[in-house]
């Protein structure tokens, strides 16, 4: 069969939300990035602030993942500048602390790091299907 005899296959939406994860510690960013894969999402990745302020601003951005303690920025001074840009992006905070560390207000979600890839995912589907799609 080709084209040119008028058949129409319809494609499904093939959309997956992208995931901007942000995180100083590789192997942790690597294993985070693979679950969410997995999981479905489109994952892009960066290993400090900077890297993930220039992800963000140039890329759509459904959510943003970013670890409480970076090396060149505090995660929740990061999540206030982009949620200056992009207010209608929700944004997960991770910590290795028990409690919420001064700033976690910022972020939509504060998540203590360690939790299971079903809750971690869990998290993700909740904001995702929370939040407007306004400013993504």
């Amino acid at each position: 069969m080709s084209c040119d005899e008028g058949y129409f296959i319809p494609i499904p939406n093939l959309h997956r939300s992208v995931l901007l994860c942000i995180d100083d510690n590789p192997a942790e960013l690597r294993l985070r990035a693979r679950v969410l894969f997995n999981a479905g999402y489109v994952v892009l990745t960066a290993t400090n602030g900077a890297a993930g302020l220039h992800l963000f601003t140039h890329n759509h951005i459904d959510l943003v993942i970013s670890d409480h303690v970076l090396q060149d920025v505090p995660g929740a001074h990061l999540i206030a500048e982009m949620k200056r840009i992009k207010p209608g992006v929700p944004f997960l905070m991770l910590s290795g602390l028990q409690d919420c560390p001064q700033g976690a207000e910022e972020a939509d979600v504060f998540i203590t790091k360690g939790m299971s890839p079903p809750e971690l995912i869990g998290a993700i589907g909740k904001l995702l299907n929370s939040e407007p799609a306004v400013g993504r």
